[in-house]
């Protein structure tokens, strides 16, 4: 099982790595959702390599997912037409979402932790 998540995670990372490419001369929008793309997988191969970890730490790692999910259509998007993106959102999503979303997730992550005991 560690070798093939180590191979998926390989090749995510190649395709990651060659979207992060096309992104040269782009704009801050593109680079912020390439790099998004790159860096959430790694962060998760982190958390499974490391655990445990307590819920404040995994929650919003795992709430990661949806912005990331989102993250590879908007990129392709704002390569092809630089004018999808938008000022005051970060990675196709507005930058309250972020903010009231991390909040959030790091409450509900202790929250677990006080109520779900190892």
């Amino acid at each position: 099982m560690t070798l093939v998540l180590i191979t998926i995670t390989t090749l995510w990372g190649i395709g990651a790595l060659l979207a992060f490419l096309q992104t040269q001369g782009k704009s801050l929008d593109a680079k912020l959702s390439a790099a998004y793309f790159i860096a959430w997988p790694a962060l998760m191969v982190l958390v499974y390599i490391n655990q445990p970890l307590p819920l404040w730490v995994v929650v919003p790692v795992m709430f990661g997912f949806v912005p990331w999910f989102l993250s590879g259509p908007h990129l392709w998007a704002i390569l092809k037409d630089p004018s999808r993106s938008k000022p005051g959102e970060m990675i196709g999503v507005p930058i309250g979402y972020w903010q009231w979303g991390s909040i959030a997730a790091v409450l509900l992550g202790v929250l677990f932790d006080v109520l779900v005991p190892p």
